[in-house]
């Protein structure tokens, strides 16, 4: 491989590697230490072969046909691999809820429409709640609490979810749950209930979370939209919130 050829190699490569570098530190969606990590791999990778080509080129025979003809195959392969790589990374965070770590609204209605192609006649239970008085929480403590009980709404879900289940931040404080019929959206919940129990008695807060919701079955078999569906179920969750709210008046 002559001089030129070797050039348009290495720095096309390095072209790559330089361009995913400036990306990964742009849009790389608020995970600090994930970001630090694969922009040092970047930049270890491109002084590696800034000093590959000048070991091979000007100190190795200058243009050892071996060494180039490795070099042609491996540092492509290397850019197309971190290429990839990072448009992984980045699919994943646009289905991501940036705060929550949670499966966002985009990564759901994906999820359904899938669930939605399948004719086997299949069904799902989906839920979707909230938090109540989440509004006041955000007036009287600040948006910045607002989202620690989102988190530790979010966490709750995590760690009372199977790895059958899909959970979803659809919005503001409202998340959606998805379970298959059989293993039973209500224990879900309950332990969901159960955990942020836990949470508020062990929490200093001056207020407790606590969640409304409202789900039903949905049929993998087209006839229902899901946006019917997310109306339905909604309607349901504020009809579960009002009802909290009239036994909180009556005690």
């Amino acid at each position: 491989m002559n001089l030129p050829n070797a050039l348009n190699t290495y720095f096309g490569s390095a072209l790559i590697i330089i361009i995913i570098m400036a990306e990964c530190t742009i849009n790389y969606a608020g995970n600090r230490k994930g970001k630090k990590a694969f922009s040092a791999i970047l930049v270890i990778t491109l002084f590696s072969l800034i000093v590959d080509f000048l070991l091979s080129y000007f100190i190795t025979g200058k243009g050892d046909e071996l060494t180039f003809s490795l070099t042609k195959f491996i540092w492509p392969f290397l850019s197309a691999l971190f290429l990839y790589v990072y448009l992984f990374i980045m699919l994943k965070e646009n289905k991501t809820d940036s705060l929550t770590g949670l499966d966002n609204r985009y990564s759901f209605f994906e999820y359904i429409g899938r669930i939605s192609r399948n004719k086997s006649g299949d069904s799902w239970s989906i839920a979707m709640l909230d938090i109540n008085n989440f509004k006041s929480i955000n007036d009287i403590y600040g948006h910045l609490e607002g989202d620690n009980a989102l988190l530790n709404l979010a966490r709750a879900i995590k760690k009372c979810s199977k790895k059958s289940d899909f959970t979803a931040r659809y919005g503001g404080d409202e998340f959606i749950l998805v379970a298959k019929t059989e293993t039973g959206i209500n224990d879900f919940i309950s332990n969901i209930e159960n955990e942020l129990t836990v949470y508020n008695d062990a929490s200093e807060k001056l207020y407790n979370i606590e969640i409304s919701y409202g789900f039903d079955t949905f049929q993998a078999n087209g006839n229902r939209p899901i946006n019917e569906f997310l109306v339905h179920i909604d309607k349901l969750m504020h009809k579960n919130n009002e009802e909290k709210r009239r036994a909180g008046d009556r005690i």
